[in-house]
């Protein structure tokens, strides 16, 4: 009978057959363990919004342009209705910043409205170089 002689060396070899089996099952438990984030969005509470303390100068209505925010969102200056979507907020204000160069923006929002509209005004207001922007509040009794 013949004899077969076993290779003593030790092979480098390391298996791979298994490593997409492995791999896939980890990336199914990291997707299944992973808690996903909303995006958070800031609130104020009610009974920390600022409130008016007191007597502040009054300015010319002539020398303002009033931004006021519906609870539905709409958005009004001066009594005439925009959109956020269109540039017509940039272009009024860069306007009215060039007629009066001491133009103060007063700024009004329904204390329901979302912080959405807010912001997005905030950041159309600083696309037209808006620098004076003063805050309404409600004036405590």
């Amino acid at each position: 009978m013949a004899k077969i002689q076993m290779s003593k060396r030790p092979s480098a070899a390391i298996p791979t057959t298994s490593t997409g089996d492995i791999s896939f099952l980890l990336l199914l438990f990291f997707m299944v363990s992973t808690v996903f984030v909303q995006e958070r969005v800031f609130w104020v509470p009610r009974e920390r919004l600022p409130y008016a303390t007191e007597n502040i100068e009054r300015i010319a209505r002539n020398e303002t342009a009033t931004i006021y925010i519906t609870l539905k969102g709409q958005i009004l200056i001066d009594d005439f209705p925009y959109t956020v979507e269109d540039n017509s907020i940039v272009e009024t204000m860069q306007a009215k910043a060039r007629e009066i160069p001491t133009l103060q923006v007063c700024f009004r929002a329904d204390k329901d409205c979302r912080y959405q509209s807010i912001r997005d005004v905030m950041i159309r207001l600083q696309d037209a170089d808006t620098r004076n922007v003063v805050f309404e509040v409600q004036r405590k009794l």
